[in-house]
Order: C-alpha cells, then sequence, then structure tokens
C-alpha cells in the first residue's frame, strides 16, 4: 500500500487547475465506432492525453468497426490498434471486448489469449452465465477478464473467475441495513474481501438516469465498507471536478482511487510499482508541503509519547 503524500494546506480546496494536472488511470476506456480502428484509437488516446491520463486500459470491440476490417477481422483490429497506441505518447494496452448477445464471443475470446499485445478480455451485457465456458477458458489460458452487467451478470462473472467487474448503481441491491450500519451480501462481500476492483463511472450513471445525482451514487458508500474501486471515464478530469464539487473529494480521495487503478491494471506488477513509484507519488509530493508534513509527524510522536505515559 501506498499512503498518500500530507497535501499542504493550502493546496487542499484545490482548483479544476490542479485536477487537471494530476496524473490518471483509465482502466475502461471505450473505443468508439465510426472511424477505422487505427483513427479511433488515437482519437481516444488523444482524449486521454487532455485528461492527463498516464495509463490506459482501451475496450476494442471489433464489432463497432467491422465495416472497416479485412476478412482477418479480429488481427486487423488488433494491429490497427497496437500500431496506433505505439504511435503515442499514452502507456496504452488493449483489452478485446464482447458483447454478450454476439455470435463471436468465444472467437473473441480466442484472439485475446492468442495475441501477445492483448492483455485482457471484457465481456459486456445481460446473460454473462451463457458464456462461462469461455471464461473458465480464458481463465486457465491465465487472460484477466472484465465483467460489466446487471447484478446476475457480474454474480456469474465472478464465479466464473473475473478479476475486475464493471458495475452500475444496482450493486448496492446485494447490500443490507443492520443495526450495525449497512452491511454488503455474500456475493458483495466476496467481491470486497477478495480485492475484486470494482469499476464505476458516477457521471455517466447519472447521465444515463440511473442515479439522479452524485448524492445518491453508491461510489462513496462503497469506499466507506472497503471495497477496492476505480473510476473509469476518458473525460476523467470532469469526474474529478465533480467529485470533489458535489461530494467533497480532495486530493487525499483522488490519490487512493488513482492508486487502486493502477494496482488493478493488467500490466505487469514490475510496471505498476514502477508508474506509482516515477509519476504519480512525485505529482502528489509536488502538492505536499515538507515542513507541514515534518510538524504532523512531531505531532503524532508527542501523542504517541503522551499515551505511553498514560
Amino acid at each position: 500500500m501506498y499512503d498518500a503524500p500530507l497535501i499542504s494546506p493550502e493546496n487542499k480546496d484545490s482548483s479544476a487547475e490542479i485536477f487537471a494536472s494530476l496524473p490518471k488511470i483509465v482502466l475502461s476506456a471505450a473505443v468508439p465506432a465510426g472511424q477505422s480502428v487505427a483513427d479511433a484509437v488515437s482519437t481516444t488516446l488523444n482524449e486521454l492525453d487532455t485528461n492527463g491520463v498516464i495509463y490506459a486500459e482501451l475496450r476494442l470491440n471489433p464489432a463497432d468497426f467491422a465495416d472497416s476490417l479485412n476478412d482477418a477481422s479480429l488481427a486487423d483490429a488488433i494491429s490497427q490498434a497496437t500500431a496506433a497506441i505505439q504511435a503515442h505518447k499514452v502507456d496504452a494496452r488493449i483489452i478485446l471486448t464482447a458483447n454478450t448477445e454476439a455470435a463471436n464471443v468465444a472467437e473473441i475470446a480466442d484472439a485475446a489469449i492468442s495475441h501477445e499485445d492483448v492483455v485482457g478480455f471484457a465481456l459486456v451485457g445481460e446473460n454473462t452465465a451463457a458464456h462461462v465456458g469461455v471464461l473458465k477458458k480464458l481463465q486457465d489460458n491465465f487472460v484477466p477478464v472484465v465483467v460489466e452487467g446487471g447484478f446476475e451478470d457480474i454474480e456469474a462473472g465472478v464465479k466464473a473467475g473475473a478479476t475486475r467487474v464493471a458495475v452500475g448503481v444496482d450493486i448496492i441491491d446485494d447490500f443490507a441495513a443492520t443495526v450495525e450500519g449497512i452491511e454488503p451480501g455474500k456475493m458483495t462481500s466476496w467481491i470486497r474481501d477478495r480485492h475484486i476492483a470494482v469499476e464505476t463511472n458516477p457521471d455517466e450513471d447519472i447521465a444515463n438516469g440511473d442515479v439522479d445525482s452524485l448524492a445518491d451514487h453508491p461510489l462513496p458508500l462503497l469506499q466507506q465498507l472497503g471495497f477496492t474501486c476505480a473510476v473509469g471515464t476518458t473525460a476523467l478530469t470532469q469526474q474529478f471536478i465533480s467529485l470533489s464539487e458535489d461530494l467533497g473529494y480532495g486530493l487525499e480521495e483522488f490519490f487512493e482511487l488513482t492508486v487502486a487503478a493502477i494496482q488493478n491494471s493488467f500490466t505487469t506488477q514490475e510496471h505498476r510499482q514502477h508508474i506509482i513509484e516515477s509519476v504519480i507519488l512525485p505529482a502528489y509530493e509536488e502538492l505536499s508541503d515538507a515542513e507541514f508534513a515534518e510538524d504532523a509527524a512531531d505531532f503524532d510522536s508527542e501523542d504517541a509519547g503522551d499515551s505511553d505515559e498514560d
């Protein structure tokens, strides 16, 4: 675990300019249809770069580009995406994506298994249970999986070995109110206790009408209950601003979300550690105050000494 640097008091009320400058991690940047794969990936990477994203995992669904690909469509899509990534400064990886109703889910999964340039597979939509055989094959071949869907789909995905889940607000349907407070249910407790990362998109959930406002969004509750949470959207600067304005999130909270995201990415452990120690930590340390941190440490030491004397 990495502790957030002690932020200088003058930076506690951070501005949009500071939020824009923060290094960011996106785990589910959807590559939109409407262009060639290469152009769509480049457009996505440009938007991520504008938002200060230093590492991204791109959701590439070959079905979205069927009209622009040659006969070897999957290989062509991966080749175009890889070339576009290599030509861009944003550090990015490919997650092949399939909709649950697609006829070629197994074929796309096989491509994720066989191509070294692909780091994972995402299954999106309802009736995940119909594809547990595909998910098991991915697991057997050590390909990490993201499952995105409703409550039952997330449950089926977790049972089949999903390593991340992209959830909507209905995840709290598994929660119960007790005399001790809010308690996760059996499935969501499993997700929390095994640190399966939960991807959320609060602003998108509002835009889709799933919640009326950020005040109603489960992200803060999930964090309070100990879930491993990441926020994923290409417009991440605006998401940070919204979380700050509506929920009071500050630099400490954004540091936590950023570190959680990179630690649950599908890149190597060595690369994760390099990104944290060479980019994320230094950026936040610039917003800290060494003298303030030293005073805080001295105060903690004195407080501990007083406790010992008691």
